[in-house]
């Protein structure tokens, strides 16, 4: 693939990661206010907000510095599709554990598309977008070891509180 076209793709890539950001966010708010029982982790969750915000910001400017904009159409989709999953898992009763399992899963895959969107920034010779991207891949690293470390932690809570059938 030529410069170009790896650009190209660079740039598609980054308005999906935008979407998919967009939707961590209001998916993650959801399962935060859902969590009064727990408030480390609602905490948690509540700060990885934060920092996903500023995750879309990063990657905004990524994209307007290689010349493009962010697609409203996957913006609104991945909110859209967000905010279908956040009823949904309220309606289901979704507990803290499977909270934690899903966010995990959630931040592993933010992981790969970051990987395979660093590979395309190098190849593509945008060191500055690539920095911006592992900047961001690092703090979700950080956010999946915090769920992995405490997914045992919220299980002890919720199996002792959950009702006896």
């Amino acid at each position: 693939m030529s410069v170009d076209n790896t650009r190209s793709t660079l740039i598609n890539w980054l308005q999906e990661a935008h979407a998919m950001v967009e939707h961590g966010e209001t998916m993650m708010s959801g399962r935060a206010d859902a969590l009064e029982a727990y408030p480390k982790l609602r905490d948690k969750l509540r700060a990885h907000v934060a920092e996903t915000r500023h995750h879309g910001a990063d990657i905004k400017s990524a994209i307007e510095r290689l010349g493009a904009h962010t697609s409203a159409a996957k913006d609104i989709g991945g909110k859209l599709s967000a905010l279908g999953h956040s009823w949904g898992t309220r309606l289901s009763g979704e507990t803290a554990v499977q909270s934690v399992a899903a966010s995990l899963a959630f931040e592993h895959f933010e992981i790969a598309n970051f990987r395979a969107m660093i590979t395309a920034a190098d190849q593509a010779g945008e060191a500055e977008v690539r920095a911006t991207l592992e900047s961001i891949m690092r703090e979700n690293e950080a956010m999946a070891h915090w769920l992995s470390e405490n997914l045992l932690d919220t299980t002890r809570q919720y199996l002792a509180k959950a009702p006896a059938d």
